[in-house]
């Protein structure tokens, strides 16, 4: 049976991302890809040029994937409540998926470490950024609170506290209360913010 261009590319990069997901970014190969799609090393070559491509398509898969996690948070409770409810969903993701948090943080890594030829870097946090402020902004908006940092600030602010608390749970998930000490650093944000 023959598989259109367009429906292999998806099958390519669905394939891209359970194997990063799996094995890890430094185990994508277009060979690996290929075995991993069912499909011949001439088709992924034929669609994509390198990995590097292959790679980017694949984040974006992932990026696109962003704003299910927002559709659940109720914004009508408030600026707080949003952000409370923001950071439990993300630990619970982290405590249901860590590989797919691994496998995203080591994309970070190889698109920072290969920023010249691929523009993820750049797009990675913006993109979350955007996401989690548009939610932020959304909940200030339908209270009418005021926060004292701008939005962006908080959100960035949010995924600095969080990416520091997922590299210490990735290396001891049983050290301590990686969550308690998690949620005591957004609560010290929130006060911060006059929420």
């Amino acid at each position: 049976m023959r598989i259109s261009s367009a429906d292999r590319k998806e099958q390519l990069i669905a394939a891209t991302v359970e194997l990063m997901r799996r094995e890890g970014v430094q185990d994508v190969t277009m060979r690996a890809i290929a075995k991993e799609a069912n499909a011949p090393l001439a088709a992924a070559h034929y669609c994509f040029s390198d990995k590097s491509e292959l790679m980017h398509a694949a984040a974006e898969a992932w990026l696109k994937n962003l704003n299910s996690f927002s559709g659940d948070i109720p914004v009508h409770l408030g600026l707080r409540k949003t952000v409370e409810q923001a950071a439990e969903s993300y630990w619970r993701t982290l405590e249901e998926e860590p590989s797919n948090l691994v496998a995203e943080l080591e994309l970070i890594l190889w698109a920072t470490r290969n920023r010249s030829s691929s523009p993820l870097a750049a797009k990675i946090y913006p993109a979350y950024e955007v996401e989690l402020g548009n939610l932020f902004s959304a909940a200030a908006d339908s209270t009418g609170e005021e926060c004292l940092l701008s939005i962006p600030t908080l959100a960035r602010t949010f995924l600095m506290i969080y990416d520091g608390a997922v590299l210490q749970y990735m290396t001891d998930p049983e050290a301590t209360d990686h969550r308690a000490h998690f949620l005591m650093m957004i609560d010290a944000l929130l006060i911060k913010a006059g929420v």
